[in-house]
Parts: structure tokens; C-alpha cells; sequence
């Protein structure tokens, strides 16, 4: 019977990681299905509404930015477009009709003299919804041109990437906040699909908050009680749809690269904290942290003050031809 008993205890040590995990993808999924916005019904909740607009929208700006736009195109998308920013703003949404209109008003442009390819009706709905508000260069096209590259190289780039590195070590010295806002900022310059932006950076710079939130992060031992400022990076299951339940963390991981190099062009120091943990543990932290359930985590970054000098991991990195694969 001990042997037995033995025997069980070894058989679900080894398989517990791996049904916490099964457990944890399932959950992941119910999340997605549960937050996720429909294309066909997207306008039962506001927020999801938002998102879906800014990608619809979105879809008409990148059309005008092809070497061949197709002139007339998007026209059912267009009356789908004006009609439901209508019902959002019938919800008391103001933030995302003037991006539409503006980028609705250059398409408008675009197609001076071509009236005859649209149907009957089409054109002056449109411009009665354009004309409710006067331009503000919220959306449509930005004109660019090459000589603006000519300020930057890749080896400055490259000079600045190397020298950013995961501190560890932080001076006992308070970060201004004014100047990590201004880099989080910064950072929301980030690409994310069809420009939905469907993230969130929670920003904390209690000490006993903090370490609150770090007790369920297990990668921060040894140097917690430097941290001066800990912010969380989340993903808001509100901005994705049907087969996008991947893109929030891609969206996730690129503005979090982008926040760390604000943080590290700011002469702070930061270090990436992973938050991969059964969606259990998740879910103490998101309520300790006051993050809502629509949101998933994507990682937290600690941040400090640097001192004048200190020393960091090592951390060597791939050469060109082990990650290159030509074709």
C-alpha cells in the first residue's frame, strides 16, 4: 500500500504541470471567446464597438495607401463604417468618429470625378456624415518623404540596441514619474493589427504594492526591494476577433520592446518580468493588481534609477546565421 501510494504521488507530481497547463489553454480560449468582438454583431458592447471600428476604418486608410488603389473600393464597407460609428456615438463614444470622418473625407478627395462608380445615395451620405465635423487630421493619409530617413543608420541603431540590457541593480533613487510617463507615451507609437492598439500599461509606484504584486512573479528575487516603479503590460481581449487569439500577445510583445527602449532612451533602467503562470495564479495577481478579467497579462517591467556604475547579465546573443534561414 506505500509503495502505492508512492507510486500515485510520483505519477500526478509529473503530470499536475501538465494538466495545470491544459487548464490554463482551455481558459485561455473561454476568455477569448467570451471578450472577443464579432464581425457581424460587433455593436452589443461599446468598447468592442470601438475596436471595431478602428479596424474597419483602418482598412479603408491602408486601401488608399497601395501604389494602385482600386478606385470605388469599399464602398459596403464604407455604409457598414458610417453607420455604426453613428450607433457609437449614439452610446456616448467620441474618440474614434473624427478619425473616421477624417480619413472618410480623404477618400472623399481621392475620388473627385469618379462620382459615376458609386451607387445612388452613396456620396451624399457620406458627405453629410463628413460635414458633422470640421477637419483635425485625426486619420486618411500621411505624406512622407525619403530625405526624412537621412537622420538615422543602422549602426546608430544598432549602438543603441547593444546598450540596453536587463539592470538588475538600481540606485536608491526615486524615478520621476513625469519622465517614465512621457516614455510609456513614447511608446504607444507601437504598430499593432489594423491599428486597434488593444493594450494597457498599469502603472504602479507603491513599495508595498509592488512587492505585493511581485510575490507572484518568481523572477524578481534578489533585487525586488530596488524596484522603484513597476509597470504591467496587458492585452485587452475587447480589441481581437475570430482567429486573432495569438495576435494579443504579438501586439503585447512589440509595445513592450518599444516601452523598454523609451525607458532605456530616458536614462532609466529596466528589466523584463515574465508572467507565464497557470491562469489560477494569474487571476489573484489581475485582482491584487486591479486589473480587469477582459485583460490578459503580457509582462511586467520593473524600473529604476541607474547608478553610476553597475554590472548586468552578460546575455550573448545569436550570431546572424543561427536564426537566418534564406529561401
Amino acid at each position: 500500500m506505500k509503495f502505492l501510494k508512492i507510486f500515485i504521488s510520483r505519477i500526478l507530481g509529473r503530470t499536475k504541470p501538465f494538466v495545470l497547463e491544459w487548464m490554463s489553454g482551455v481558459k485561455s480560449f473561454n476568455l477569448h471567446a467570451k471578450y472577443s468582438f464579432s464581425e457581424r454583431k460587433p455593436d452589443c458592447d461599446s468598447e468592442q464597438l470601438r475596436y471595431y471600428l478602428i479596424k474597419h476604418c483602418h482598412i479603408v486608410e491602408k486601401g488608399m495607401a497601395l501604389p494602385n488603389t482600386r478606385d470605388g473600393f469599399g464602398q459596403p464597407k464604407i455604409v457598414d463604417l458610417i453607420k455604426r460609428t453613428k450607433t457609437y456615438e449614439s452610446f456616448g463614444g467620441d474618440d474614434v468618429g473624427q478619425i473616421v470622418r477624417d480619413t472618410l473625407r480623404q477618400y472623399r478627395k481621392f475620388h473627385q470625378g469618379k462620382e459615376s462608380l458609386f451607387e445612388y445615395g452613396f456620396i451624399d451620405e457620406m458627405e453629410a456624415f463628413i460635414d458633422s465635423s470640421v477637419p483635425a487630421s485625426k486619420g486618411g493619409l500621411k505624406l512622407l518623404k525619403k530625405r526624412q530617413w537621412d537622420d538615422w543608420s543602422i549602426n546608430q541603431y544598432d549602438d543603441f540596441v547593444s546598450f540596453r540590457h536587463s539592470v538588475r541593480d538600481f540606485a536608491n533613487k526615486p524615478v520621476d514619474p513625469a519622465l517614465l510617463k512621457s516614455a510609456i507615451e513614447t511608446s504607444l507609437k507601437t504598430p499593432s493589427v489594423c491599428n486597434r492598439q488593444g493594450w494597457f500599461v498599469h502603472y504602479y509606484d507603491n513599495k508595498s504594492k509592488i512587492a505585493e504584486l511581485l510575490s507572484y512573479q518568481n523572477g524578481n528575487a534578489g533585487f525586488t526591494d530596488c524596484i522603484d516603479k513597476l509597470l504591467i503590460v496587458t492585452g485587452n481581449l475587447k480589441a481581437f476577433t475570430r482567429y486573432e487569439h495569438n495576435q494579443l500577445f504579438v501586439d503585447g510583445g512589440l509595445i513592450s520592446m518599444n516601452l523598454m527602449l523609451a525607458i532605456h532612451s530616458s536614462g532609466l533602467g529596466s528589466c523584463p518580468l515574465n508572467t507565464c503562470m497557470p491562469y489560477s495564479k494569474e487571476k489573484k495577481l489581475k485582482t491584487a493588481a486591479a486589473i480587469s478579467d477582459n485583460e490578459r497579462l503580457i509582462m511586467m517591467i520593473a524600473v529604476g534609477s541607474l547608478k553610476e556604475e553597475f554590472s548586468v547579465a552578460h546575455s550573448e546573443k545569436y550570431q546572424l546565421d543561427r536564426v537566418l534561414v534564406s529561401h
